[in-house]
């Protein structure tokens, strides 16, 4: 099931329709089809050219957060602004002949994909688990991700900017993000930490030192972050001092533990929203 949006007007050949998007961060293009796959966010679908009724067609899959539909939009604007393109949008709430607007893809999007949702959610297949975060949540963390490159590049390489990812911990889906060595970087609140030590790793008496992982719980380092904490992003975040973080923070890291802490990464795709999930499956 997708959502399925046609350009139909003017034509445009495919030299010209793989130009467009060569020229477009995130897309790979092939003979006749751009797949958009943002490896920071998650988010991904496809743009076809055609040669019958229509010059190209998006087709994004339903049955994801909600962020995709979001992320879309914003390229498909772009890709019609910039060739004057009318569409046709067949989708029972849809646009119809047009005119394109945001919202109203928005709107047919968001209804469509909540009819992906109950497609599954209440068939005879549905799934075993279903992972969900709430849509506050996971649209907080797709603009951090989202914004991520530009503020990277605000910081040059002063202070490093992570992408923030899920895990299954606990049986549970939990934001999560690096923290290598106690660098100097800008760090988001998240539910954990994994935190890799190499020149922070501990040194027994005799012996080298061995490089190490820990996964730790956000809770159990944020006081010592609190003097750090900005809210100029989409998430509280917490800006280390540049170009090495204090000394107190980094003997913290350096006399840590073992958490014992495990998890298993799980793209953002299967992360769905809360609500909706519960609209269907009873809670």
């Amino acid at each position: 099931m997708s959502y399925d949006l046609y350009f139909t007007k003017p034509r445009i050949s495919n030299e010209q329709f793989m130009a467009y998007f060569r020229a477009r961060p995130n897309y790979e293009v092939s003979a006749r089809q751009c797949v958009y796959q943002n490896k920071d966010t998650g988010v991904y679908f496809f743009i076809d050219h055609n040669t019958t009724d229509s010059t190209a067609s998006l087709s994004l899959n339903y049955y994801r957060p909600h962020i995709f539909g979001l992320e879309a939009v914003g390229e498909i604007a772009a890709f019609i602004e910039h060739f004057g393109f009318s569409i046709f949008d067949p989708q029972s709430e849809g646009m119809g002949d047009g005119p394109f607007s945001k919202d109203g893809f928005l709107k047919a999007w968001n209804r469509g994909n909540e009819f992906g949702y109950s497609a599954i959610l209440q068939s005879d297949k549905r799934p075993e688990r279903v992972w969900r975060a709430p849509k506050e949540r996971l649209e907080e963390i797709w603009r951090w991700n989202f914004d991520k490159p530009k503020v990277q590049d605000s910081f040059r390489e002063d202070i490093f900017v992570p992408r923030v990812f899920f895990m299954i911990v606990a049986g549970r889906v939990a934001s999560v993000a690096v923290w290598p060595d106690a660098i100097s970087e800008l760090i988001p609140d998240v539910d954990y930490l994994i935190i890799g030590r190499d020149q922070l790793a501990p040194k027994p008496f005799f012996g080298a030192r061995t490089k190490d992982q820990i996964i730790l719980p956000f809770d159990d380092i944020r006081s010592a972050l609190e003097p750090y904490v900005t809210s100029d992003y989409s998430l509280r975040a917490y800006k280390l001092p540049s170009p090495k973080a204090p000394e107190a923070l980094r003997s913290r890291v350096r006399a840590l533990k073992p958490s014992g802490i495990t998890g298993e990464g799980i793209p953002v795709d299967q992360v769905l929203n809360e609500e909706i999930v519960a609209k269907f499956s009873g809670g």
